[in-house]
């Protein structure tokens, strides 16, 4: 059934997101088959998520296939469906979600699961699996949060992990296949698909091997990404030019789970960013990877972009540069002129935990960056640190401080108007790390050691100081190292009306549940064993156990592991894709940069 939100739309701040006939929305008149794409947050915040813009693409493509996309409505508009019985719908076609054979979440965020239970609902679709009958849709997940599935297995009738551009449309043909058959029969035809993990079918006795494309080449191109009527959170198009990270960051789950790092080579990337600008007119093009600057021949891509579109003025961005002064020419060129902010990502103040998470990067890399960047016209820089490390002590802390101190006194001889933002974040030990294992700050523990920097950088001129909030770093941490349990938790915490976390303070109403449910939380923030079988071990990502423990033990020793691009560390892929390691355009320029 369709919803008419019509007569309500000048009634609610941004109603351009609730319309869905952006350019290059998808219109079908007919389909045998159709699923709704949910990204659990609002609509400016989703329509930046570059997963969504592939499969709207990718999935859409597939022949008597119709993939839709739905937004978490803003209080305005959630308040206005839920006093006039307005049940959750897609953008399209204004279909309420329980109409659709799939009803499937994007989930990049862990503080997203109150939102994906809250869309349930409103769409008056039973919240638990085994309350939903065949006149409901199944319900599906993927995104990076499901490499831990254990929170998810009550709300969810399967997961997709790993990457989409191969297998979810291949899940949108086997829907089309088995149209008017059952909930078993379908999942029995989804289960053949690499990735997919069907709670009801698995007893946990097989791992679940994560999907990887191998080529990025072979892919189609998702080059007529969806053009927003109103302003979102990155608005710009965006060319993932690379997948992947070969630097081992020790702490960092995204360079594990998206191994073995995949280039797509230089024409295909130059065809992809020239589509891109030609569909969708944007005078932006967002060079995304873990490590952009690690393309190994992102001078000659940028060439080409800036070559092919001088008179046009189209913008190059890259959300990630080493800390190096190749970095600061590379900035350059992109900038045309603009110097905005010039962000560096040290992570660790001191050289003894830059070490120990295998940064790879010196206090002098870091000095000589800054002052090449300085010198090249930026007058905003910003640095990334973490506090609540494995083996850190108060020292460590305070290298931050000690760090941001040195730069800013050099920085300022060079000129007297320079600003310096440090950020801080607290760490969470994430599933499939080295440091999975690991203990996790408490509140106390992060009210300390915030305390002590805010005191530190209160007399640093030029200098400020910005942390993340203690009490959603901690629920992350809860939520990600999650078991069964805490998917009652996440229910009662929605129940009791959390919802938003980005959004608003709910820190309360999760303890409340938390009480309530008798768990505690120095259990799932607290130290695993090493011989434990923790939640997120039914998936294997293809890198082996054995390897994290490794990383750890050098990480215990303050040991550096070289960039696997520069030898093999024996991570465990090349059992799953032999060819690991070599999936790149060209290594002529690595070892240069």
């Amino acid at each position: 059934m369709k919803v008419n939100i019509n007569e309500y739309l000048l009634s609610v701040e941004k109603p351009a997101q609730y319309l869905g006939n952006e350019i290059n929305s998808c219109h079908k008149e007919k389909w045998t088959s159709n699923m709704c794409l949910v990204f659990p947050d609002i609509y400016e915040v989703g329509m930046s998520n570059l997963g969504i813009k592939i499969l709207y693409t990718l999935m859409n493509k597939v022949p008597n296939f119709y993939l839709e996309r739905a937004f978490m409505p803003m209080d305005d508009m959630e308040e206005i469906m839920r006093t006039n019985n307005i049940p959750m719908f897609s953008l399209e076609t204004k279909s309420e979600l329980k109409d659709f054979d799939v009803v499937g979440f994007s989930l990049s965020y862990e503080m997203c699961y109150p939102n994906m239970l809250n869309a349930l609902s409103l769409a008056g679709i039973p919240i638990r699996r085994e309350d939903r009958g065949e006149n409901d849709p199944l319900v599906m997940a993927g995104g990076t949060c499901v490499m831990n599935p254990a929170p998810l297995k009550k709300f969810v009738d399967f997961l997709m992990v790993g990457d989409g551009e191969e297998n979810m449309p291949e899940l949108a043909r086997i829907l089309v296949e088995t149209k008017g058959k059952s909930k078993a029969e379908k999942l029995q035809a989804l289960s053949k698909i690499e990735g997919i993990y069907i709670p009801s079918l698995h007893d946990g006795s097989q791992k679940v091997k994560r999907a990887i494309v191998q080529d990025l080449n072979k892919c189609d191109l998702y080059d007529e990404q969806l053009i927003p009527y109103m302003a979102i959170v990155h608005d710009r198009a965006t060319a993932e030019i690379q997948r992947g990270c070969t630097r081992g960051c020790r702490f960092c789950q995204a360079g594990i789970v998206y191994r073995p790092v995949r280039e797509r080579s230089l024409e295909k990337n130059i065809e992809l960013v020239s589509k891109l600008i030609e569909n969708t007119g944007h005078s932006e093009i967002s060079l995304s990877s873990l490590s952009s600057s690690d393309y190994t021949n992102i001078d000659s891509l940028i060439e080409a972009i800036k070559s092919k579109y001088s008179s046009d003025s189209v913008g190059v961005s890259l959300p990630s540069l080493r800390m190096n002064t190749h970095s600061v020419e590379v900035a350059e060129i992109i900038s045309g002129g603009k110097r905005t902010g010039f962000t560096f990502a040290p992570e660790a103040g001191s050289q003894r935990m830059r070490d120990i998470i295998n940064k790879g990067v010196t206090e002098q890399q870091i000095m000589d960056t800054a002052e090449a960047a300085v010198k090249a016209g930026w007058m905003s820089l910003k640095f990334y640190f973490m506090i609540g490390l494995p083996f850190e002590t108060m020292e460590d802390v305070q290298g931050i401080y000690e760090l941001v101190k040195k730069v800013s006194i050099m920085c300022r001889k060079i000129d007297k108007r320079i600003n310096i933002t440090a950020s801080v974040s607290n760490f969470v030990p994430k599933p499939h790390t080295p440091f999975e294992w690991c203990k996790q700050m408490s509140m106390d523990e992060m009210v300390e050691k915030h305390s002590f920097l805010r005191e530190l950088f209160s007399g640093l001129k030029g200098a400020a100081l910005k942390i993340h909030p203690p009490k959603k770093s901690l629920l992350e941490g809860l939520i990600s190292r999650g078991d069964e349990r805490t998917g009652d938790l996440i229910e009662l915490a929605f129940k009791k009306g959390v919802k938003l976390d980005d959004y608003r303070d709910n820190y309360n109403l999760w303890m409340e549940a938390l009480s309530e449910l008798g768990m505690d939380v120095n259990y799932y923030l607290g130290e695993r064993d090493f011989d434990a079988t923790l939640p997120w071990d039914i998936i294997d990502i293809g890198v082996s156990k054995e390897f994290l423990k490794r990383e750890y033990h050098l990480a215990e020793k303050q040991s550096l592991s070289h960039d696997c691009r520069l030898g093999c560390l024996g991570c465990g892929m090349k059992n799953r894709i032999p060819q690991c390691g070599s999936i790149v355009d060209s290594k002529k320029d690595f070892c240069a940069k």
